[in-house]
């Protein structure tokens, strides 16, 4: 009689008993839509508990991005680890109906006919990517005993991975989507299901399960083994089991082993023959691994991985079961089709702790680190709005920059001329409009204007009369935001007259600047501050600002417009086409610090986006003050956005350029969010070296096609594909000859 059929026999009696005649506090309360052949006997707060009495927590893992040293931490988590422990991938079919609401709900009540429009495609777009062939969601678990949950949650976090703790309906939820497939979000936790058990697979409510075990794992294992199994795009939960062996044992082990294949030599050698070259590998491994663990660099573990595939049909499970096999024979393993036994299959991909296979193979750690379960990453936190889809996880992206998650909401956009940044950041201000996020562009070639005007907003000119702005005016209650201020204002001045002032020229303007904001008034501007110099007695600070008070840049500098502070549109282009190019940077300056001022003054999720950066850049102050901004602007939840195609110049290290402290990457890494799309071939050198990108990435962003991009965000590395809907496109899509 097979031991193991007779202790799942005996486990699925003691659920019966459980189930009929336990106690109360037993029993599942609702009960849980599980046969008893699932070996469950309830839920409780912090764990599930088996028939068998075991209770097992279950922690949910975010993924990471592998390397070498994360390898490695991994590794070393192994060599402490000394309980069983379940290792769990589940992918599945996303489920956004959340989102979807989210979004519905954050839509402000005065969009324009056509940026509606476009939010109720987004949502059908959020709609598709439920039922589209490939794309995915992934979650990681890790599932213990109960008592052992917080020594293991300590392990994994010294391996530089977050893990959070299951409780209540969330850990219900997992449990039953796991049992009948589908995405932990959606599944119903009470509604009954029929299991109908068949020799190769399992049909489970309306669609098809089949369970395979890795009878034969490849002689070596490669980092990507368990992430190109899950890029067939299939949706299927990967269990990997593990039960350390203990050193004392494992080194004994090892001995014998050793003796028996130095046996194997020596009688050969006495016979006049050669030792076969397999026994010759296999001794050498033998010795270098007893080696290895009788220093405690390795351990033994008792290592068994189960897939269990999911389908609608039985054509497109055969179909999945074939890519699975094929990728695996690829390494020269084998998956076995658990015929008669789909039942142990199924239950070794829950998340109970438990091998119901019985199937065993002895791994050492560097071979089950680089079975590394926790990746690849993927950047969908259901808060914020769609950015694109992730192609190496096949999973949508998505994420909200105000969400108080990430460092900041700064985004940083680098690529060569058409490669779709523009498109894909207007893309952004129209998602984020639909969601209640204030935006401003700084706009030199006139390419946003139409965004705005469809969008409902308004499109200002700088330097055009009825249009001026006012940065000169600083709520004065916060001592040192009026210092902050102070400074900006200094440094945009000597943007404005060209030239960077002397060390008397500046204290001069400094005193000027805090003289002026110490009077008592109720409203201040350049030409209040203009009249304070001449009445001063600042003839030379007067001469310069001249032109921006009397002068033909009169207008620049002016209260004669509309009061930004006072009627803030959904979204607000400062188009400054019209200005010469000489004059744009002084002109960036003074619509960003009114951008500012109205941040500080009210804050709350908008977002300020800095077309060609470069033109601000290239000038030493312009260069500290867009620094200084990426830095604040957290302080009052405003996002930098600042796109470039000038890569090389703002990554520059060359202390002969004019950017002084190497300012340009400063400011990159002051940006939480990094988007790289195509990029020039003279140009990615610097860029691999400024984000330490491996070479098969960068000769990806030479090729990738227009809108296909890099993204980096929370330390890991997300190839996307900007998608949009085409009542979207008509909406940003700009062509020369719209201008009105």
């Amino acid at each position: 009689m097979n031991p193991l059929r007779t202790n799942l026999q005996r486990l699925a009696a003691r659920a019966r008993r459980v189930h009929r005649r336990g106690p109360a506090e037993a029993r599942p309360k609702p009960p849980l839509p599980l046969p008893e052949g699932f070996l469950l006997s309830h839920v409780e707060e912090d764990g599930l508990v088996r028939a068998d009495g075991v209770k097992v927590g279950v922690l949910e893992v975010m993924g990471l991005e592998p390397d070498e040293p994360k390898l490695g931490a991994f590794a070393g988590t192994l060599n402490a680890l000394d309980f069983s422990t379940q290792l769990l991938v589940r992918q599945h079919p996303p489920r956004l109906g959340g989102l979807r609401t989210a979004l519905r709900d954050a839509q402000p009540a005065n969009l324009s006919d056509q940026a509606t429009a476009a939010a109720d495609s987004l949502h059908r777009l959020l709609e598709d990517l439920e039922t589209r062939d490939g794309v995915l969601d992934r979650r990681f678990y890790a599932i213990c005993q109960v008592e052992r949950a917080d020594e293991l949650r300590g392990l994994l976090a010294r391996a530089g991975l977050s893990v959070h703790p299951l409780t209540g309906r969330p850990l219900r939820m997992v449990l039953v989507a796991a049992a009948l497939g589908g995405s932990p979000t959606q599944t119903d936790a009470d509604a009954p299901a029929t299991v109908e058990i068949n020799r190769r697979d399992i049909r489970v409510g309306d669609h098809l399960t089949r369970s395979l075990h890795l009878g034969h794992w490849p002689r070596s294992l490669s980092p990507g083994f368990l992430r190109g199994l899950m890029a067939t795009g299939t949706p299927m939960d990967l269990s990997l089991h593990l039960g350390p062996i203990p050193a004392a044992q494992a080194a004994r082990t090892l001995e014998w082993q050793k003796v028996r294949f130095e046996s194997a030599q020596s009688w050969s050698l006495r016979r006049g023959r050669t030792m076969a070259p397999e026994a010759a590998i296999a001794l050498e491994d033998v010795t270098r691994l007893r080696d290895a663990v009788q220093r405690g660099r390795e351990r033994l573990f008792h290592s068994s991985l189960a897939i269990t595939l999911h389908a609608a049909d039985a054509a497109s499970l055969e179909e999945a079961t074939q890519r699975a096999r094929a990728h695996v024979g690829a390494t020269l393993g084998k998956l076995d089709r658990l015929t008669f036994r789909q039942r142990e299959g199924l239950l070794s991909t829950l998340p109970l702790g438990l091998n119901a296979i019985g199937a065993w193979r002895t791994l050492d750690t560097s071979s089950l680190a680089r079975c590394y379960p926790f990746a690849p990453p993927d950047l969908d936190t259901r808060r914020g709005t769609l950015v694109g889809i992730d192609l190496r996880a096949c999973a949508p992206v998505v994420y909200d920059p105000f969400d108080g998650t990430h460092l900041n909401a700064n985004t940083a956009v680098l690529a060569r001329s058409g490669s779709g940044k523009s498109f894909a950041t207007k893309l952004g201000v129209l998602r984020g409009l639909a969601r209640g996020v204030v935006a401003y562009v700084i706009d030199p070639e006139g390419e946003y204007a139409d965004l705005a005007r469809a969008a409902g907003g308004r499109v200002l000119s700088p330097g055009v009369p009825g249009q001026g702005m006012n940065p000169f005016v600083i709520e004065r209650g916060d001592s040192e935001e009026l210092l902050q201020r102070v400074g900006s204002l200094r440094r945009l001045i000597e943007v404005m007259i060209g030239e960077r002032l002397g060390a008397e020229r500046r204290a001069a303007l400094d005193h000027a600047l805090a003289a002026y904001y110490a009077e008592s008034r109720t409203r201040t501007g350049f030409k209040d501050f203009y009249a304070h110099l001449e009445r001063s007695g600042e003839d030379g600070l007067t001469k310069l600002l001249r032109p921006f008070a009397t002068g033909s840049l009169r207008h620049l500098l002016a209260d004669e417009g509309e009061d930004l502070l006072a009627t803030e549109a959904l979204v607000t282009v400062f188009d400054l086409r019209l200005l010469e190019p000489e004059l744009r940077p002084a002109a960036a300056m003074v619509c960003t610090e009114t951008v500012w001022a109205a941040a500080a003054q009210n804050p709350k999720p908008r977002l300020l986006v800095v077309d060609e950066v470069w033109s601000i850049m290239q000038h030493p102050e312009g260069a500290a003050f867009m620094v200084s901004m990426a830095k604040r602007a957290r302080k009052h939840r405003l996002g930098l956005q600042f796109i470039t195609q000038d890569v090389q110049d703002l990554l520059s290290e060359d202390p002969t350029q004019l950017i002084t402290g190497h300012s340009g990457r400063a400011l990159l890494q002051n940006a939480a969010f990094k988007l790289l799309l195509q990029q020039d071939a003279a140009a990615i050198a610097t860029v691999g070296d400024a984000f330490d990108l491996p070479e098969d990435l960068q000769r990806w962003l030479l090729s990738c096609p227009r809108g296909d991009g890099l993204l980096l965000a929370r330390g890991g590395r997300f190839p996307i594909r900007v998608e949009a809907t085409p009542e979207e496109c008509e909406v940003i899509e700009w062509r020369p000859d719209r201008h009105g």
